[in-house]
């Protein structure tokens, strides 16, 4: 039984020390060109923002719309800092990851931004 809560508080503490980017690269790779606006949304969910990119002419290839996603481990990271009384906030990575889909007039994926820092 006291290995059962050690092994649960070890995780429990473990959890602020990753990075928000292995979450936003999962999402990432489930993105393809050519994807619609549904298939976006059924498999990464809700962005963060949207909005129009004017002045694109009428060129298919390029998008119209930019959907931008973003992650971060804040409650993780909170109770990192609680549980390791500190000690935890010298390993936290406290940057947001994220990447932006821009979607063309058909509605379709044209491009996919590569996971970084976001703001």
């Amino acid at each position: 039984m006291k290995r059962g809560w050690a092994a649960a508080t070890l995780l429990l503490c473990l959890t602020g020390c990753f990075s928000a980017r292995s979450g936003a690269e999962g999402f990432h790779r489930r993105i393809e060109k050519g994807m619609t606006h549904k298939e976006v949304r059924s498999a990464v969910g809700k962005p963060k923002e949207t909005h129009p990119i004017p002045g694109q002419g009428n060129s298919d290839e390029l998008p119209v719309e930019q959907w931008r996603y973003h992650w971060d481990y804040m409650t993780g990271k909170m109770l990192t800092i609680l549980f390791t009384l500190g000690i935890g906030a010298f390993f936290m990575d406290s940057d947001s990851y994220g990447f932006d889909v821009g979607f063309g007039r058909d509605g379709r994926v044209r491009t996919v931004s590569e996971v970084g820092p976001r703001r």
